[in-house]
């Protein structure tokens, strides 16, 4: 019989980004590695469920049978399909809240902070595809400016405001341009008809356009844009 090399450290697979975060999750909770395990499973069959449907057209048979566990596991980790739902959904917004926390300098002027978080967040659209698609099927508030990762552009559109940066634009219609062409570029993001290349070529002149409609001279804003992207993605 085939003896199963032993995985080491360095040859284990890489722990999928719901496992790091439910890793995270429960650092300093008591509880065994099989619920741990099967809690797991369930977030991320899931997740690729939504990824391509919405929520009322998965079933808990479905989420079960795709995640290979007793349909009631389900009930010992979450109340309800729609509590599993809202937990994967928070599990991944608001770590995409902490990318944009850590990765754009509150020092750095509002036009270029603003399209270097849209280029963060593309990032994490082109690593995590499936997370990105189940996010857009769970959170039918996107183009809502009170929505909490759109409540981050809107901080740095009234601040672009306030010194100049931006002008000749309501701040409402400034948020929504904004987080409409974040949409725009989030669907882009889960069409994998798309190479990375094409992607990139289509959002920096977007985002460059978002700047110049909140009042940045055209030569700077595609020179922010370009910048976010090179800062980002390379």
């Amino acid at each position: 019989m085939a003896i199963r090399p032993r995985l080491t450290e360095s040859s284990k697979p890489p722990q999928s980004l719901l496992g790091r975060l439910d890793t995270a999750r429960q650092l300093g909770e008591k509880g065994d590695r099989r619920a741990g395990r099967t809690r797991l499973a369930l977030l991320e069959a899931a997740q690729r469920l939504f990824a391509t449907r919405s929520i009322e057209g998965v079933s808990i048979d479905d989420i079960a049978r795709e995640a290979e566990v007793a349909k009631g596991s389900l009930y010992n980790h979450f109340e309800s399909k729609e509590a599993l739902a809202d937990a994967l959904f928070e599990m991944v917004r608001g770590h995409v809240a902490t990318l944009l926390d850590t990765a754009v300098d509150r020092q750095t002027p509002p036009p270029e902070r603003l399209v270097r978080g849209a280029f963060v967040i593309l990032r994490f659209a082109i690593d995590h595809p499936e997370s990105v698609a189940a996010l857009l099927k769970l959170s039918p508030e996107l183009l809502d400016d009170r929505a909490p990762l759109n409540v981050k552009a809107r901080e740095i559109i009234l601040e672009g405001l306030e010194t100049g940066h931006f002008k000749g634009i309501p701040s409402d219609s400034a948020t929504l341009l904004v987080v409409g062409a974040m949409l725009v570029m989030l669907q882009d993001s889960v069409d994998r008809k798309k190479s990375v290349k094409r992607l990139v070529a289509r959002i920096i002149p977007l985002m460059a356009g978002v700047l110049k409609a909140l009042g940045v001279d055209g030569e700077s804003a595609s020179a922010a844009a370009k910048a976010a992207a090179r800062a980002t993605l390379e």
